[in-house]
């Protein structure tokens, strides 16, 4: 088993690594589903890590149907991101139609430089599994990360095995979604995978002594400016010993 935590800093890097990880997947604004990190923050997270960093290429929140200036930007950032040292990125795009868009990904793999390929979750939103899957095996991906077009990876269990059969030894089917220490043994035994991706936050509160509670700096109802979100290693830990794996 291998397993892929969702990290959004260098601190989460160190997390992911103490904890016994073996790969991070770097992204800006969690909250958004994330969207591709900073220049700063990619090579800032290179210069910890002892684990292979890949990073998400998403320039924004919201569906996965990009234009062409979309697809430009993209092309950019991961011409960046191989030159930074990364070692993979984490794409995908669909048609208006929810098929995947081949032509878009092939003109962003034609930059990817020998980089390691995740198709991301836009899977997640294609109207027909299975050829998607294909599709997305065509493109050369090393792996797809999905839920199993379910809101957590445990309620599309089902599909998500039938998956990695179809998939066999092309690409790695990598279950992502609501995974947890509570869960992630179970997800295993349901579905056969070899590769897990989980998030594992925990609230901090901020340092920060003087507060304005007028003012919210985010759009997010709620949301408070005096918490953090961050990589807790203790979740990892708890995660990778109910999976019953040794570190």
């Amino acid at each position: 088993m291998r397993f892929e935590v969702c990290v959004d800093s260098a601190d989460g890097v160190l997390a992911a690594q103490a904890a016994g990880a073996h790969r991070v997947e770097l992204c800006a604004a969690l909250s958004e589903g994330g969207v591709t990190p900073s220049a700063g923050a990619i090579a800032t997270a290179l210069d910890v890590a002892t684990i292979d960093v890949n990073v998400l290429v998403r320039p924004r929140g919201g569906d996965f149907v990009y234009d062409r200036h979309e697809i430009r930007a993209m092309r950019r950032d991961i011409e960046a991101v191989a030159a930074a040292g990364a070692h993979g990125v984490v794409i995908g795009a669909l048609t208006a139609d929810g098929d995947v868009d081949l032509a878009a990904c092939r003109e962003l793999l034609s930059d990817v430089d020998g980089l390691s390929v995740t198709f991301h979750r836009a899977f997640d939103m294609a109207r027909r599994p299975r050829e998607a899957l294909a599709a997305v095996a065509d493109l050369g991906a090393d792996r797809l990360l999905t839920s199993g077009q379910e809101a957590t990876a445990l309620d599309g269990a089902a599909l998500i095995a039938e998956l990695v059969t179809a998939a066999g030894d092309r690409l790695v089917v990598m279950p992502g979604g609501g995974v947890t220490a509570g869960n992630v043994r179970r997800l295993i035994d349901l579905t056969g995978v070899r590769e897990v991706h989980f998030t594992a936050r925990t609230t901090v509160d901020s340092p920060a002594r003087h507060r304005n509670p007028r003012v919210a700096m985010g759009s997010a109802s709620g949301a408070d400016e005096y918490t953090r979100r961050r990589t807790s290693r203790a979740a990892i830990e708890a995660l990778i010993r109910a999976a019953g794996v040794e570190r």
